[in-house]
């Protein structure tokens, strides 16, 4: 269907109040879809470039998903030429060039201590849907770093984890727990006590710091003390490959389950090491990256999360991502309403459940139309509305529901009841 005609003059104004708001800084001149649009009326004269910043947007899922784009892939939407291409091409070159050039190398750490990475993810790992941010005020609030370690070469025990989340339940008003005093509580060597902290953050049990349990970690301690549930796995699971500063994780199920051939243990590491060269030191990559492959496929297809079967050895004894149907639909909710909560949308693009890295259709290996019969089946249940508006699917959330109470319902089986509308601190409260 051809575009209709506009005028030049409307356009141009239209160009003018555009660069005006960015300008002044205005908060509706910084989203998405604004800054792409903002770019291509540079490259794309006399032309309506909203509709085309839409398309990109539908396709590829955040900003940063476009900017990192194969030129070829980008030609594929309707409007997107040779101009458009280089200015978006331009854009991402100068981009990495400041991050690498403000990125020190991260040193080697102590062997028990995780290490914090000093340099951000690459932006191509970076989604623009899902994000984590720390319990401070808004006007101070820094990105969190990525966690080259997260394991510390130990493995996910749910025997042992089960005795810290038991150990920090029976102490409610305690604020910080002092890691000596979580060793001699639950009997295990320092480096243990570490490891195990250190996960239980990564997969939303426990707060990064504190130790304290999150309200997400109330629920499992209350229901599902050793990780048996598929609604701890599914979310945990979410939590712990959704979040880039869970680095490894994120990096295997983002990137290299997802655009990669299946590989072995050793393939997977030195993808990783490949990567990652240059952000850390050759000593980390060599040592921590190994501890964390060794963790993740432990993970799955020993320990807790096997019960998933998330990863499928192939005949030639590599490992391919399993497409992952089975996904509960309280759990799915709990998911896109996180999402919702942590962006302060009630409207979702339909492609930011599955395109999206660290979207629940990308962790779990669903392709659209899995996700899409999902996401019908919630729609069905009255738990969000599937509707198309200028010809993009969305999910629109509904007021009062909240995901906190969508794992509750699916504990206790029963249906989830709408309460007051959740907000942003209490989304970083579930999750830290």
């Amino acid at each position: 269907m051809n575009e209709p005609p506009t005028s030049p003059s409307n356009t141009e104004g239209h160009r003018k109040r555009l660069r005006a708001r960015f300008m002044a800084g205005e908060e509706s001149a910084l989203s998405d879809e604004a800054l792409l649009e903002l770019m291509l009326s540079f490259a794309i004269p006399r032309r309506d470039v909203q509709p085309i910043a839409k398309a990109l947007l539908a396709r590829f899922g955040g900003i940063a998903s476009v900017l990192a784009a194969d030129s070829a892939e980008l030609k594929l939407i309707q409007g997107i030429k040779e101009n458009s291409v280089a200015l978006l091409k331009l854009v991402a070159h100068l981009k990495g060039g400041c991050e690498k050039a403000s990125d020190p190398v991260a040193s080697d750490p102590a062997p028990t201590a995780p290490q914090e990475a000093q340099a951000p993810i690459e932006e191509s790992h970076t989604p623009e849907n899902i994000s984590t941010v720390a319990e401070q005020p808004e006007s101070v609030k820094t990105p969190t770093p990525p966690k080259l370690q997260v394991s510390n070469g130990y493995s996910l025990d749910s025997a042992q984890n089960a005795r810290l989340l038991t150990y920090i339940s029976e102490r409610p008003t305690t604020r910080r727990f002092a890691r000596r005093d979580i060793m001699e509580g639950i009997g295990l060597s320092e480096g243990q006590t570490e490891s195990l902290s250190s996960i239980g953050a990564a997969i939303g049990l426990v707060a990064p710091r504190t130790t304290v349990l999150t309200d997400f970690g109330k629920l499992v301690a209350t229901n599902d003390l050793f990780l048996d549930s598929l609604v701890t796995l599914e979310f945990c699971h979410f939590l712990g490959a959704s979040n880039p500063r869970n680095l490894i994780w994120f990096m295997v199920f983002n990137d290299l389950l997802v655009t990669q051939k299946p590989a072995d243990q050793p393939g997977w590491s030195a993808w990783l090491r490949d990567k990652l060269a240059g952000k850390y030191s050759s000593g980390s990559l060599v040592k921590h990256v190994a501890h964390e492959v060794k963790f993740l496929l432990g993970a799955y297809t020993l320990n807790s999360f096997k019960k998933l079967n998330l990863l499928i050895e192939t005949p030639e004894k590599t490992l391919a991502l399993r497409r992952y149907t089975a996904l509960q639909p309280l759990t799915l909710a709990a998911m896109i309403y996180l999402v919702g909560q942590q962006h302060e949308a009630q409207l979702i693009p339909f492609s930011d459940l599955h395109a999206v890295p660290g979207s629940p259709g990308r962790v779990f290996g669903l392709d659209p139309t899995s996700m899409r019969q999902m996401v019908e089946i919630l729609h069905q249940k009255t738990l969000v509305r599937f509707e198309v508006r200028h010809g993009l699917d969305q999910i629109r959330l509904l007021d009062g529901f909240e995901p906190l109470e969508f794992l509750a319902a699916a504990y206790e089986n029963r249906a989830p009841q709408p309460t007051a509308r959740s907000t942003k601190s209490e989304a970083d409260r579930l999750l830290l």
